[in-house]
């Protein structure tokens, strides 16, 4: 019998995802679901250093991370799977040509509807009210229960309940996971942050596989993950 290749429910990985998932074998991932660097050079200008949401997220000057692991999640991914990738309006066309380039056929372009504006030119633009959620398959999975439309609303997470400066809500990641997974299934989130994607999998009874490049954030999801697992410690040793 082949060894299973994650051994934990819960298999995070502290460093490149690049690196990580060459070393993983085709097609043993059920569903990506991920928000990677918007290639915006995002920098928050409500904070200031020393707090840790002042820091630019690593690899946002440009696309090219996500150009480089589209390919791996496409080879990882199972036939009739999908991937939902979280992107900026204002690259958004971008990164639908690359999804597309690597394969995969993009279904939609969920709008996330945060349910409230955020700041930026308060006198010279419209509030910011949605981020788009990409939605691509390899090959024709099938939706899991209702099949939604393409807004999803859920409030964004208040401002002193976050653990990432870019967090998106646990209930959205559910829906994501819900919709195009089966219980016992292996998520993949190469860009898991503070670890969101991983507890949407611990409440919707995923396997979850997580990296993250940032020591300070790799250490908040470790300690997030470890307090939200019902079973204690549930996780490969990978750090």
């Amino acid at each position: 019998m082949t060894a299973p290749v994650f051994d934990m429910p819960l298999h995070i990985h502290h460093g490149d995802c690049i690196d990580y998932l060459t070393g993983l074998p085709d097609a043993c991932i059920d569903l990506v679901v991920t928000d990677p660097p918007y290639g915006i050079a995002y920098k928050t200008g409500r904070r200031t250093e020393p707090h840790r949401f002042a820091r630019e997220i690593e690899n946002d000057l440009d696309l090219s991370v996500v150009e480089a692991v589209v390919p791996h999640l496409y080879r990882l991914l199972k036939d009739d799977s999908a991937c939902f990738m979280f992107c900026a309006w204002k690259r958004q066309d971008e990164v639908a040509e690359i999804l597309a380039g690597g394969g995969f056929t993009v279904k939609n372009r969920i709008v996330w509807d945060k349910g409230t504006t955020t700041a930026g030119d308060l006198k010279g633009a419209f509030g910011y009210q949605y981020e788009v959620l990409m939605f691509a398959t390899k090959g024709a999975p099938a939706i899991r229960g209702k099949r939604w439309p393409d807004v999803w609303r859920h409030m964004r997470v208040s401002a002193d309940k976050l653990h990432h400066q870019n967090e998106k809500p646990v209930p959205l990641l559910e829906q994501a996971v819900l919709s195009m997974s089966d219980p016992g299934d292996t998520v993949l989130d190469p860009f898991m942050g503070s670890g969101s994607t991983g507890v949407a999998c611990l409440n919707c009874g995923r396997d979850f596989v997580g990296c993250e490049i940032d020591s300070g954030y790799f250490g908040v999801a470790r300690d997030r993950l470890d307090a939200e697992s019902a079973q204690g410690r549930m996780f490969a040793g990978l750090w």
